[in-house]
């Protein structure tokens, strides 16, 4: 009972519940999973450390992982050992920094739309216009879909397929009870109309070739693997699957958060547009990207506010993990939130304040929004040029406040929203109108 109600209480409320496992008996935190064993979770760098340098042959991804209904048991999460390593091989030159950059005006253009759509006076809901933005990027960078058309087909599809999506479906005894007939067979069916249109551009991108194209969707099905073979249908779909959902949502909520703090701290705001102001009206994203404060924002964003919880590996056969002695079945985890809270690491870390990351370069296990080791995440440099290149745009484009009653409430808290951690409110700020030079 215990366990399930640690389960529950995690599901609804993860930092919280961990900071207040760590004030009361210290760290690690160890949290029993039905089904799976003990799950020993900590913030310390050391842990960080040892759990990402550990022994790749005793690690295996961690279940029951609530991502994987949506994304498929294909997807490069949910896969472990020689397969990962392969898969990842493969993947990787999708990624690499030139070719991203490459999709740099289309982030400051997707942007600079949103804006041109505003009134002054109307409120902004900022997770609403992160995920628009994010959409219509990722879209476009993988299919090379300039239909706008499509474009929304695509978007529409997304946003219903996310919409409800719970921790609950993750868990065996909900998936085969009471939501079988309500939950699951939703989700079954978004899944079908989500899988359909990736289908017809798979199809359609065979039947017209991929010579001379350098979206995403054409790099996959020309690759080959070192025995000359390619990916599957089965494994494309649920690799596309997961770019188009998790490239998306992860980057959108950063946003949110990134912008709802700036305009919290005016004087936060007011210091990145002055960098950006000798820029001019239509910044270059290569431009933005290099700027240092507007990194150092970002990074607070995500420092603050990680959007994984956890970052596990469970075990395969015995390993001893910050002095606790683990069995095959258990799971070994370090916590983002916990970490990048840590007092010995980050002073007054409850506070945003971009100019601790202008002062000095975190070490790769102090700072691990994106996770580490083998499985550090793939899309990490998309995510994090992107997040610069439409801050960046959105600052040097538009002016934004916040009422001062809003400035006066607590920080929203995290709670888990479709498969990220996102804000259990609406965080949302008055445009001002436009800059004019």
């Amino acid at each position: 009972m215990r366990a399930a109600l640690n389960v529950a209480t995690v599901a609804s409320d993860p930092e919280g519940f961990l900071r207040r496992q760590k004030d009361l008996f210290g760290d690690p935190v160890v949290v029993r999973v039905p089904g799976s064993g003990r799950m020993v979770i900590s913030g310390k760098p050391e842990a960080a450390r040892e759990l990402f340098s550990g022994p790749l042959e005793l690690f295996a991804v961690a279940r029951p992982n609530m991502v994987e209904p949506l994304l498929g048991p294909g997807s490069l999460i949910m896969i472990d050992g020689e397969a990962h390593r392969r898969e990842r091989r493969l993947l990787a030159p999708a990624f690499h920094g030139e070719r991203i950059r490459g999709y740099g005006e289309t982030m400051r253009a997707a942007t600079v739309a949103q804006v041109a759509g505003w009134q002054a006076g109307q409120t902004v809901d900022l997770l609403e216009f992160g995920q628009q933005v994010t959409l219509r990027v990722i879209v476009r960078a993988i299919f090379g879909v300039a239909d706008e058309t499509r474009g929304a087909r695509f978007a529409a599809a997304t946003a219903k397929l996310l919409h409800g999506y719970s921790a609950k479906l993750v868990m065996p005894a909900y998936r085969n009870t009471v939501g079988r007939l309500g939950a699951v067979s939703r989700l079954r069916a978004r899944l079908a109309e989500f899988d359909a249109l990736l289908t017809t551009e798979i199809e359609q991108r065979r039947a017209s070739g991929v010579e001379g194209r350098e979206d995403i969707l054409s790099l996959l099905l020309s690759a080959r693997y070192e025995d000359g073979s390619g990916l599957s249908d089965g494994e494309l779909l649920d690799e596309l699957r997961t770019m188009v959902v998790a490239g998306h949502e992860t980057t959108a909520t950063t946003l949110a958060w990134a912008l709802y703090h700036l305009h919290r701290e005016p004087d936060l705001a007011a210091r990145l547009a002055d960098e950006l102001a000798p820029l001019g009206d239509h910044p270059d994203p290569a431009d933005l990207a290099a700027q240092p404060y507007l990194g150092a924002v970002c990074q607070e964003a995500l420092r603050l506010h990680p959007v994984v919880p956890i970052v596990a590996r469970q075990l395969v056969g015995p390993w001893r993990y910050q002095g606790v002695d683990l069995v095959a079945g258990d799971t070994a985890a370090v916590a983002p939130s916990l970490l990048h809270r840590n007092p010995e690491v980050w002073p007054e870390p409850f506070v945003f304040r971009p100019d601790r990351f202008v002062e000095r370069k975190p070490k790769p296990t102090e700072y691990v929004p994106f996770g580490g080791g083998n499985r550090r995440c793939i899309g990490a440099t998309f995510g994090e040029y992107e997040l610069r290149v439409v801050l960046g745009s959105v600052i040097a484009a538009a002016r934004f406040s916040m009422p001062a009653d809003d400035r006066a409430r607590a920080v929203p808290r995290a709670r888990p929203t479709n498969i990220t951690l996102g804000p259990n409110r609406a965080l949302a700020l008055r445009f001002d109108g436009v800059v004019s030079r």
